[in-house]
């Protein structure tokens, strides 16, 4: 009788202790939405390094909306964001993102809530000249479809700007 009873009473302890608390499963369901959000950066990226403009708009909603780097640099809407991005393809050759590191947002009681923070390091060919080191970080929102809705950007402009009027001097 001892043992069934201290049988009963292991048991009941390994279960309570694997039994997940409304937070773990809470955390794991965000964690899940900030993973397939960032396999859609991931592919995003991948479309602009192919300049693939028509797979990079499928990831945008309609609404979507891009906030630029640039000092007084005004939102793009979707259609600006893919003129936006064509005209770096147009100035620009052999553009990648590399060491993209990923990381969640989070809301006020810091769960993920589904977005996307990304620093890169860009790089582009301009003519024969290589730019490397061009770092950027990125802040990705998404709706309830995994479609971006609204992007925030932050990089060194003007540096970027001042290389480019360097190597088009040469």
């Amino acid at each position: 009788m001892k043992k069934l009873l201290l049988l009963t009473v292991f048991t009941s302890l390994l279960i309570s202790c694997n039994q997940k608390t409304e937070e773990q499963l809470q955390m794991e369901a965000a964690m899940a939405l900030y993973e397939q959000n960032a396999k859609v950066v991931h592919a995003l990226f991948d479309s602009l390094e192919n300049e693939d403009l028509e797979t990079a708009s499928s990831f945008f909603a309609e609404e979507a909306k891009f906030n630029p780097p640039a000092y007084g640099g005004e939102d793009l809407d979707k259609k600006g964001i893919l003129e936006n991005y064509n005209g770096f393809m147009q100035i620009f050759d052999n553009i990648r993102a590399n060491d993209r590191d990923f990381y969640p947002t989070v809301g006020e009681n810091f769960v993920p809530d589904g977005g996307v923070r990304i620093y890169a390091n860009w790089s582009a060919d301009l003519g024969d000249n290589s730019m490397k080191g061009i770092k950027a970080y990125e802040v990705f929102k998404f709706n309830d479809n995994n479609k971006i809705i609204e992007v925030d950007e932050y990089m060194d402009v003007s540096g970027l700007l001042n290389r480019i009027v360097e190597l088009s001097a040469q």
